[in-house]
């Protein structure tokens, strides 16, 4: 099966990358081409207005810090996450206050994020953490009632929803990943999709050759970011999109069946599954109810055809992290302990 999949997405490469030394290679600069195409793709994914890709999500959240200028200012997150979502938003001087997580999504509680505003809060920065949905509704109710900017770092959630939706889609801006592993992999890349025509402007003016600035306004910047995507990362991405997301589908309900057969053995916490609520599974993780029995999970789901093991869950929060201390010193924070939670794997063959 792996093999197979494998080819198709070899097959579509190719043919991309062949048209794009067939046509102007120059195209990519003004963001027309694949570039255009893949914007239009995610555009109407999401249901906004704008897309831009960029050269990877690290880099387009940085963008996005930059555009609303958000220097030295406190923004409110997850201390669970990988650190690329803070780097940027950290380069720039600002502060994390970290709030609580939904003990089974692992994802912002909106609850935590309220008690944890102040004045001088002007941002959230939610994480759809291993593909499970934020409560996207609840952060933007916050957000428009202490009118804050609401970004999501979507990264691993392309294809999830919630309450029907996708995934963080109701954020004023959403970034979104295509390294390897993710949804959509091209190698490298990211993008930014948002409704909002003022950003969408300056993050052009920030991180796009001159030619495209020029091209969408009229006017250009020689001194912003070089973070374009790579033609060739744009020209795959866009020619397995389609491709990837039907794949995704497969996986997704594969996972869903396994998250059904956990609920119902009954040894760890419910684990939300529905038409409305459906996750990436960039990680399946799960939690324990009450004390640890991984042979008897493990027989129980081999009974119902599922060839799975379980590892230990990996997960340090940042705040833990010692490259975040030794730079940003300890935050006074309570941090929960993870170590009931464990990852279930074997799922399609995926190694991440």
């Amino acid at each position: 099966m792996q093999t197979s999949k494998s080819s198709r997405y070899m097959d579509l490469a190719i043919a991309a990358v062949t048209e794009y030394y067939q046509r102007d290679p120059r195209l990519h600069l003004s963001g027309t081409g694949a570039i255009a195409a893949l914007e239009d793709k995610l555009a109407r994914h999401y249901g906004k207005k704008y897309a831009l890709c960029c050269s990877n999500a690290t880099t387009a959240l940085l963008a996005i810090a930059l555009a609303l200028d958000l220097k030295q200012e406190q923004f409110i997150t997850t201390p669970l996450t990988y650190g690329g979502t803070l780097a940027g938003w950290l380069l720039l001087g600002n502060q994390p206050v970290f709030a609580g997580v939904e003990p089974v999504t692992y994802t912002l509680d909106p609850v935590a994020v309220r008690e944890s505003i102040t004045p001088e809060v002007k941002a959230i920065l939610a994480v759809d953490l291993f593909g499970n949905p934020c409560d996207m509704q609840g952060l933007r109710d916050i957000a428009d009632e202490f009118g804050l900017w609401y970004i999501a770092d979507a990264a691993q959630s392309l294809g999830a929803c919630r309450d029907r939706l996708p995934a963080s889609s109701l954020a004023d801006a959403i970034v979104v990943s295509f390294t390897v592993g993710k949804s959509l992999c091209a190698g490298e890349g990211g993008a930014i999709i948002t409704d909002n025509a003022e950003l969408y402007q300056k993050l052009v003016w920030f991180t796009q050759h001159p030619y495209r600035q020029y091209r969408d306004l009229g006017l250009e910047n020689q001194f912003g970011l070089n973070g374009r995507m790579h033609p060739l990362a744009a020209a795959i991405a866009n020619a397995t999109f389609e491709q990837a997301m039907q794949d995704l589908q497969v996986y997704q309900s594969h996972c869903l069946a396994i998250a059904v057969a956990l609920n119902e053995i009954g040894l760890t916490e419910v684990m939300p599954h529905s038409l409305g609520y459906r996750s990436t599974f960039f990680n399946l993780v799960s939690t324990w109810r009450d004390r640890p029995e991984p042979e008897l999970l493990l027989r129980e789901l081999g009974d119902r055809g599922f060839d799975l093991e379980i590892l230990p869950l990996s997960l340090c929060p940042i705040p833990q992290q010692a490259a975040y201390v030794a730079q940003y010193g300890v935050s006074d924070v309570a941090i929960s302990d993870y170590g009931n939670s464990f990852e279930l794997r074997g799922l399609d063959n995926r190694v991440w």
